[in-house]
């Protein structure tokens, strides 16, 4: 059996750090290969999200650590293929980052969000472990440079199904989200 570290979808945003925090918190998500049979395939639609308390460490001038609160969230999540090698985590806020993620393994999915907040360029690991069709466990991972810092940035999350994407406004929102995708693709 071996340990992986997993990732997901938020913007990291200055109003989430929170004070001072002397541990940090980790999720640990074992996962072991299987067969086939094994694999999950999501549930589209509307999912809800549970950041979990994450931190922020950074070194350089200044050294600090910083707890990030827990922080509630939505979104929806687009199967693209059929087998659900390719999902689409297209967050509800504007002020949040879309991901696309791809299977990289069994039921393990991995993603990257390339945003910016307050100037910062953020390159945010993402990765999504599925727990049936209804549950994912996941953690994001940053390591930013801000005005000569060097941080790491670490939070911990689930995602649970919320319900499918009402039949009256499927095709409205896919069109959407299909626009939202190429802008992902665009920053790959």
């Amino acid at each position: 059996m071996y340990r992986r570290h997993l990732l997901i979808l938020v913007v990291l945003a200055i109003a989430s750090i929170g004070l001072s925090a002397e541990s940090k918190q980790t999720v640990e998500v074992r996962s072991e290969p299987g067969s086939d049979s094994e694999v999950v395939c999501l549930k589209e639609g509307r999912w809800k999200v549970q950041n979990l308390e994450g931190w922020m460490v950074c070194t350089g001038p200044v050294n600090f650590k910083r707890k990030l609160k827990e922080v509630k969230d939505k979104g929806t999540i687009w199967i693209l293929e059929e087998d659900c090698s390719r999902l689409f985590g297209e967050a509800s806020s504007k002020n949040d980052e879309d991901v696309l993620m791809k299977r990289v393994e069994g039921n393990l999915f991995q993603g990257t969000i390339n945003g910016e907040e307050d100037g910062i360029t953020m390159v945010i690991e993402v990765t999504w472990e599925l727990h049936g069709d209804e549950l994912i466990k996941g953690e994001m991972h940053s390591n930013p440079s801000l005005q000569g810092m060097m941080c790491e940035y670490y939070r911990p999350f689930t995602i649970t199904w919320d319900g499918p994407i009402p039949a009256k406004d499927y095709e409205k929102l896919k069109k959407k989200m299909e626009k939202k995708l190429e802008k992902v693709l665009a920053k790959e």
